[in-house]
């Protein structure tokens, strides 16, 4: 049941804090291999790294992409609840969510949640810590804490973007954003390119002029690199057929993920599975 396993830890703020005559000993200073999520619920502090030093309050959530050395003191006793997970165990269609931080992957990012926002992402966080404890591989907790985490994330992006000031070409970036969620919510279904530009009131040409140049890769090949990316998760971590994967991801047929699979990596996804595990 490996592919229900992407939650590392799940651990709550006691209210305490470091004394200033701790000297060095002030910032718990250190790194991870896996993405963390933490949400401060109460009190107050800072997260440091090379490049930032952020004051955190009751309501920030903050997002740490793996390997980054960071650090954290507590200024005012705090609770909260961290979250350690590996985004690349979640299935691909989450994968939008880290795109911001994926761009700048030194950079801890962070949004202050207020009002139901803070409430949801509260009770989104506890049964994701209830479904966790209770150690069972069933498939309906797995759902609930996948559910649970994307929408704690979603409430995160939809802070975050809002506090951020609208860059130069932003109605053109909101364009495409959208048309990345919709990609990675329906990337297993016949979705065409001209579907996507006539819901977005463009022509088919101006739209993928539009995508490759914001995203390198013509909206296509993104719908055929995603569909890829989730059939190695799903080789890497179940021991689902693979028929049933390429099924699964959107391919009308097993030679087509064949053909694409070995074109993309250079080997069978049989030769890719057994070299992953």
């Amino acid at each position: 049941m490996n592919e229900l396993q992407f939650i590392v830890s799940i651990e709550r703020f006691k209210p305490h804090m470091f004394h200033l005559e701790q000297g060095e000993g002030l910032f718990m200073s250190h790194a991870h291999a896996s993405d963390e999520l933490t949400l401060v619920l109460e009190g107050e502090g800072f997260y440091s790294s090379a490049e930032q030093n952020i004051k955190v309050t009751a309501g920030d959530m903050i997002l740490i992409p793996p390997g980054l050395h960071h650090g954290f003191v507590s200024t005012e006793p705090w609770q909260g609840i961290s979250v350690h997970f590996n985004h690349d165990k979640l299935p691909v269609h989450c994968r939008h969510l880290f795109a911001a931080r994926e761009s700048d992957p030194h950079r801890i990012q962070w949004a202050h949640l207020n009002g139901d926002r803070l409430r949801w992402a509260d009770i989104c966080l506890s049964q994701l810590e209830t479904e966790w404890k209770s150690g069972e591989p069933r498939m309906d907790a797995y759902n609930l804490m996948r559910l649970a985490l994307e929408t704690t994330l979603t409430l995160f992006q939809r802070s975050r973007a809002e506090e951020l000031p609208a860059p130069k070409g932003a109605n053109d970036r909101n364009i495409i954003q959208e048309v990345l969620k919709e990609i990675h919510s329906r990337y297993y279904t016949a979705l065409t390119v001209s579907e996507l530009a006539a819901r977005h009131y463009l022509s088919e040409s101006n739209l993928r002029k539009k995508f490759t140049e914001a995203v390198g890769v013509s909206p296509k090949q993104y719908i055929i690199n995603m569909r890829l990316t989730e059939a190695k998760r799903l080789l890497r971590h179940t021991d689902k057929a693979i028929e049933t994967i390429s099924s699964e991801v959107g391919f009308t047929s097993s030679s087509r993920f064949y053909d694409s699979f070995v074109k993309s990596v250079g080997v069978t996804p049989l030769e890719w599975r057994v070299q992953a595990r």
